[in-house]
């Protein structure tokens, strides 16, 4: 809701305006660590980081720890606190039959239950509940498992709607870590995630994608105003909970792909992204856009439709069992989803890209920002993945679509913290994806419709 009393006017949003103090108010943080963070469904990790009975991670929001674990009944989550004395149990990740205190040396069943501790007949009678593990609601979703602090919000898939039956046929469940990096963004959280969930940006940032005629390494030369009348327009579709855009659309109900459609164009786009994005394609994608290459197409081919023939069929020779997406379905659920909030997927057929981004501490200008890369492989196929953690992003090897990204991050701060810059004024019809954020944390900051 625009304009809404109910919210402290120095940050109160307008039609298409986000005062900065979102951004950059302690205070503003400190509200989303009390009121939103302890409301909501939040991404914890993927299941496959856990995969073994005894597998357990730690996941922190705040000063909030929580113990993700893997037991023989399935996953759980708990407060990462002895019920004794509130000592940490788990740092990072890590496998046990188990999970001991460090500091007295009790000990817990992989349900929660209290199996040891020592001297019990010295300690006065208690409840068997009293001295379970503090148990938090905890649900997969898409391969991913998500937990909430809240015994009164909706179930999972309720706040999730409409998210899991428009991304059902891409089969993220069954997707494998290909990579997956972290690193500290000098920005605030959201800031970092606004950049993820539009398009507008990409013109200016990523020039090179409008210029995939010129080779496979496209320069990134800052536009010409003729090359920005030719570049992608990314709409924004907001949903209760949620938002995404959409590539490659110029108007309503029609789909379009801009510029240059010839074959080599599009495996220099394809075979660019291997390189520099190393997601949304795949080497067996190179090898199709290869012989796309190579091929004399029929007359009134389209170069998309063979496209999407030929990675099919080298994905299926490695094993891939490929997604049925039909058209109607592509329509529902292709694009960049931001699933609120703090993750965001993009999806291409067989494989997508995800991003994580969380406050880090007390400070309103630093995140703890994730990157990941998830693909669908033949049986055996998938790689054994460690979490990559570079403090400084530059000493990570992001590739150069994710560092141009990553260059913006202390320039957006700076700006924010200037006394003649008051807001974000956002596009209506490519950035209400950031605005519509700001309004589902309005419901938990200020109580609107109870959050729900």
């Amino acid at each position: 809701m625009a304009d809404d009393e109910r919210v402290p006017r120095p940050w109160r949003l307008g039609p298409d305006f986000v005062p900065k103090g979102r951004y950059t108010d302690r205070e503003f943080l400190q509200l989303e660590y009390e009121r939103l963070f302890p409301r909501i469904w939040q991404m914890a990790c993927r299941l496959e980081e856990i995969p073994e009975v005894g597998s357990h991670l730690e996941y922190r929001i705040g000063d909030q720890s929580v113990a993700v674990v893997r037991g023989e009944s399935g996953i759980r989550a708990f407060y990462n606190a002895c019920v004794h004395r509130g000592t940490r149990l788990i740092r990072g990740r890590g496998r046990a039959p188990e999970l001991r205190c460090p500091f007295h040396g009790w000990r817990f069943s992989l349900e929660g239950e209290c199996t040891f501790m020592y001297c019990a007949d010295e300690f006065n009678p208690r409840p068997a509940e009293e001295t379970r593990l503090r148990e938090i609601r905890c649900e997969p979703w898409g391969g991913w498992v998500f937990v909430c602090f809240d015994p009164d919000a909706p179930a999972l898939l309720d706040w999730l709607d409409p998210i899991p039956q428009a991304l059902a046929p891409w089969r993220l469940e069954d997707m494998r870590y290909l990579w997956h990096k972290r690193t500290i963004l000098p920005a605030n959280w959201k800031t970092a995630i606004d950049a993820f969930i539009e398009g507008y940006h990409t013109p200016g940032t990523h020039p090179q994608y409008a210029r995939f005629a010129e080779s496979e390494r496209p320069g990134a030369r800052p536009l010409s105003l003729e090359e920005f009348d030719r570049s992608s327009w990314t709409p924004t579709l907001t949903y209760r909970n949620h938002s995404r855009f959409i590539f490659g659309l110029r108007e309503e109900g029609s789909s379009h792909r801009p510029g240059d459609t010839a074959p080599q164009t599009i495996a220099n786009h394809v075979l660019y992204q291997v390189a520099e994005l190393r997601s949304l394609n795949t080497h067996t994608d190179a090898r199709a856009a290869r012989e796309l290459v190579d091929e004399e197409l029929a007359p009134g081919t389209n170069p998309y439709t063979e496209f999407a023939r030929l990675r099919r069929k080298h994905a299926e020779a490695e094993g891939v069992r490929w997604p049925e997406i039909t058209p109607g379905q592509m329509d529902a659920g292709a694009g960049d989803w931001h699933v609120y909030p703090t993750l965001v997927i993009l999806l291409e057929t067989g494989c997508a890209l995800g991003y994580r981004s969380l406050p880090n501490g007390d400070d309103p200008d630093s995140c703890i920002f994730d990157v990941w890369s998830l693909q669908l492989f033949g049986p055996g196929k998938a790689p054994h993945v460690e979490l990559e953690f570079h403090e400084r992003w530059q000493d990570g090897d992001f590739g150069q679509v994710l560092e141009q990204d990553f260059r913006n991050m202390s320039d957006v701060t700076a700006g924010l913290h200037q006394r003649g810059f008051d807001g974000h004024w956002l596009n209506t019809k490519q950035e209400m994806s950031v605005l519509n954020a700001h309004r589902i944390a309005d419901r938990f900051l200020f109580d609107h419709d109870a959050g729900s």
